[in-house]
């Protein structure tokens, strides 16, 4: 079982890698469509302006800032499962594994460089978008349209890092109950067993 809660952990944050390799792939090709740099010498007119594919770029950050959230968030439901659990007691590769855990609760802050990463270039490009629009001098609809998107962009972002905190803090809350609970009960099986 402990394996299996390994390898889980393992593929989340491959998954999570993954996810942050495409966000870049995503942005530069949005970019490229929406500044026209993949086609210089076209002379038709497209239907729609193609800047208007810069404003998908903040829409695509927030999307893939979300998948990576949730990976992390089932990690730290791993680890707080075995924090809070009785599997800490029991053979040695589960203790060093619990200690482990608990090591890195104490400094989970030296994880934040890829989670503020993650969240500072959705914001980043999310203003870059807004720039952009103003540079270009595009007509009015399309740059509402980006201005719009990159607004949308910079909301969302605050959004889902506040969603997620929340989360967070609620999940241990619920940990530490269930933790009291079990405690509470082996005091009362205790009591009944020395009577």
């Amino acid at each position: 079982m402990m394996e299996a809660f390994k390898n889980e952990i393992i593929e989340a944050e491959k998954g999570r890698t993954d996810l942050l390799k495409w966000k870049l792939i995503l942005v530069a090709a949005l970019g490229a469509i929406g500044l026209g740099i993949s086609n210089p010498s076209s002379t038709s007119k497209p239907m729609l302006s193609l800047h208007l594919a810069l404003c998908l770029i903040p829409l695509v950050c927030v999307y893939v800032d979300l998948l990576c959230k949730h990976l992390q968030m089932r990690i730290l439901v791993i680890s707080e499962f075995f924090q809070n659990s009785e599997y800490r007691n029991n053979a040695d590769e589960d203790s060093c594994f619990y200690l482990y855990e608990r090591f890195c609760d104490q400094v989970r802050s030296v994880f934040n460089l890829e989670d503020w990463a993650q969240q500072w270039s959705t914001q980043f490009l999310s203003v870059l978008v807004i720039v952009a629009a103003l540079i270009l001098k595009l007509q009015k609809t399309d740059l509402l349209v980006l201005v719009f998107s990159g607004m949308c962009g910079i909301i969302f972002t605050l959004v889902i890092d506040k969603a997620y905190e929340n989360k967070r803090k609620s999940l241990k809350k619920e940990a530490r109950k269930l933790n009291l609970h079990e405690v509470v009960q082996g005091e009362l099986g205790n009591a009944s067993h020395t009577k």
